[in-house]
């Protein structure tokens, strides 16, 4: 998911209430109206002869997108100073007058909605111009204490460029930008508010109950004896914390503050153990199921199913955590870092005892491959967690265990029977096992630390939805100005135009974009922009030279563009994700910059080698036939030949330390074998094969 580096306040005293309080109302509003806990309500007691016909009502979702983007603003205003220098002891009261401004104008929209749905437009009084511009203003400036000037910076520049274009016409740019769907309430929000939240409070669960910290122990016991275990840890449980995570930095700071002292206990240089971390959690985002909030945004632009999004990623965020393995296993045997003790790891047999702890894991992939709807499938997730944590519970007796277990699996399934379909029935039960927590926190003994877990998780998702949210909201008024004036249509033709159809300048084009506009802009955002750039364009020709039908090859564009917007968190000069490893492992930015983007090579291959072979995203279209599953194959054994081939070129190792000319001799074939020709695989092989056993023979006191 998007994020900065921000400053914050508002952690202790009477204003981390506050922030906690809005958490509260902003959760259990996103549950019970977004969600649409009240409609499950309603038809369960309906079903018992209960006609509440109130709980029927809900705002319209745009409105419910105004309320809770008003609070996010006035959140980021309590939260966020106005600089660095005005430090985190005190809110000046400024802050608190703008970010009830911000707050109000944002409200305003809800109350002139009916107007809006009537006429589709708001006449052009006073009032109905000013407020939204206020908004936008506010918008703007929480947005660029949240997530630094570039991002706010483009989208007024655009704004601004949009309005003269126009003829300097605010009423059309108010109805387009904050009363139509088309702007800060368009796409991106709209996946924000209905379906992101679900999972970044997903993720802030799991990691207040301790499954982070339990992810991390666990695979430092299962693997921390192996050649490069610390390592070798950080990979592993970045790619299990990735599977709910999806954010780049949140994952360095969660496991990194386990595995990166760690390896540099086990002897690893700085910038080695603050590399492997950053390039290990940027996969968060690509590693299915949960792959950060542009996925979603991918999925609703597309018009297609999560499922499909979580399927076609599959291969490559494997490829890309297996490049990560195999630059760290020759790192290792290079620098001659032996395995750690058995002794100064955690108890594998104990960590083994609680392995339920990760059932979340496998329950929302499950859920969410079985196609229910994603918020549903976060919710029940989120139940399967929070019934762990009260198994896992110290200080509580086995038949209060029994019972409250019990009691959140029945109204699972009696709201099933009661005349729930599975998706919402799963989601009740999730939902009921959140209030439960709550309620029975200051009922039953021994229950306080899961409630007051649960509350903790309220205000860590909001402070974390902040960011995403002003993402959203920015990209779409970027978005909003690019359909308003009709650029983002002749932007498209101009690059087709330029690069006459080539498919190669097109994917250069899309990866310079998105790793230029990834030096300031959030990841989210940095896919939005990009897709609405490119997307079309590239679609087109993905189309003409691979023979798939559009809309497959436009999924095979935007995923494209959205694994080098993500890997922009990675790429030097600003490497947010790089800037956070380097900071837990005390290293030189550069240095440890430079490394990950080396760790993480496969990133910057994959995308070129699916978009030429889609095969490789198991595009739903034509179904696995033997010629599809062989071209999977083929295109899987190719990409790792190279990645072995280019990863020993580049460290140095291969079965012992290897000179100059065979470094780079291995890079030429790595680089060789990624061509279209096939026929030569088969060949570089054989002499990689041939060069690792001359190398072993000729050395085999230094093999591993």
């Amino acid at each position: 998911m998007a994020e900065a580096l921000a400053i914050e306040r508002a952690k202790t005293g009477v204003l981390a209430k506050v922030i906690l309080a809005i958490g509260t109302l902003f959760a259990l509003y996103e549950i019970m109206f977004v969600m649409g806990l009240n409609f499950s309500l309603y038809t369960i007691l309906k079903n018992l002869g209960l006609d509440l016909r109130f709980l029927l009502y809900a705002p319209d979702i745009q409105q419910s997108m105004a309320f809770l983007l008003g609070l996010a603003m006035l959140t980021a205003f309590l939260i966020h100073p106005i600089s660095k220098k005005v430090g985190t002891e005190k809110v000046p009261i400024y802050d608190y007058v703008l970010g009830l401004i911000a707050f109000a104008s944002m409200m305003y929209l809800v109350i002139v909605f009916p107007m809006v749905v009537q006429y589709g437009y708001v006449e052009a009084t006073l009032p109905n111009m000013l407020i939204p511009l206020i908004a936008i203003a506010l918008l703007l400036e929480a947005s660029r204490r949240s997530l630094g000037i570039s991002l706010p910076a483009i989208a007024l520049i655009i704004m601004i460029l949009g309005i003269a274009y126009e003829g300097f016409n605010i009423r059309r740019f108010v109805n387009h930008m904050f009363y139509a769907r088309e702007g800060v309430f368009s796409i991106p929000l709209y996946v924000m508010v209905s379906y992101v939240f679900a999972f970044v409070f997903f993720g802030s669960v799991l990691e207040k109950i301790g499954v982070g910290e339990y992810i991390t122990k666990f695979v430092i016991a299962l693997v921390g004896h192996r050649w490069g275990g610390p390592a070798k840890t950080a990979v592993v449980a970045s790619a299990l914390m990735g599977t709910v995570s999806g954010s780049s930095v949140a994952n360095v700071l969660t496991t990194g503050t386990f595995t990166i002292p760690l390896m540099k206990r086990a002897g690893y240089p700085p910038e080695v153990a603050g590399a492997v971390e950053p390039a290990a959690s940027t996969g968060g985002q690509l590693m299915p199921p949960i792959m950060g909030a542009a996925a979603f945004v991918m999925a609703q632009f597309l018009g297609r199913p999560y499922r499909d999004i979580i399927i076609a990623a599959a291969i490559p965020a494997i490829l890309y955590f297996t490049s990560i393995y195999v630059f760290v296993d020759r790192v290792t045997k290079r620098l001659g870092i032996s395995p750690l003790a058995k002794e100064v790891l955690p108890n594998f047999r104990e960590l083994a005892r609680h392995i339920y702890l990760l059932s979340p894991i496998p329950i929302v992939t499950y859920l969410l491959l079985s196609g229910l709807e994603p918020q549903y499938c976060a919710l029940g997730a989120i139940g399967a967690a929070i019934i762990s944590a009260w198994i896992y519970q110290r200080g509580m007796g086995l038949l209060p265990k029994a019972i409250i277990v019990g009691g959140i699996v029945t109204v699972g399934i009696a709201s099933y029977f009661l005349g729930l379909p599975v998706s919402a029935a799963v989601f009740f039960a999730g939902a009921t096992s959140v209030f439960v927590a709550i309620v029975l926190g200051y009922l039953v003994r021994g229950s306080r630390e899961i409630s007051s877990r649960l509350l903790m998780a309220f205000d860590s998702s909001l402070r974390s939805v902040v960011t995403v949210f002003f993402a959203a909201s920015c990209a779409g008024l970027i978005q909003g100005v690019l359909t308003m004036t009709g650029w983002a249509t002749t932007i498209g033709y101009r690059l087709v135009e330029i690069s006459g159809g080539n498919i190669f300048v097109l994917m250069v084009t899309a990866m310079s974009i998105s790793l230029v506009l990834g030096m300031g802009v959030p990841t989210t955002a940095n896919y939005i922009i990009t897709s609405t750039i490119v997307g079309a364009p590239m679609a087109r020709a993905i189309a003409s030279i691979t023979g798939i039908g559009f809309e497959e090859a436009r999924l095979v564009a935007h995923m494209f563009v959205f694994y080098f917007g993500i890997l922009a968190d990675l790429t030097p000069p600003v490497a947010l994700a790089s800037y956070a490893g380097s900071l837990l492992a005390k290293s030189d930015f550069w240095k440890t910059a430079l490394k990950a983007t080396q760790f993480a090579l496969a990133g910057y291959l994959v995308p070129y080698i699916f978009t030429l072979d889609p095969a490789l995203l198991i595009l739903p279209a034509g179904g696995l036939t033997l010629h599809t599953l062989y071209r999977i194959a083929y295109g899987v054994t190719n990409t790792v030949l190279s990645i072995l081939m280019l990863s020993a070129g580049i460290v140095g190792w291969h079965g012992t330390n290897i000179g100059k000319a065979q470094r780079i001799l291995l890079i030429v074939l790595g680089i060789a074998n990624l061509t279209p020709y096939e026929y030569i695989t088969p060949l570089l092989a054989a002499t990689y094969i041939a060069l690792y056993f001359y190398n072993r023979r000729k050395s085999p006191q230094t093999t591993k």
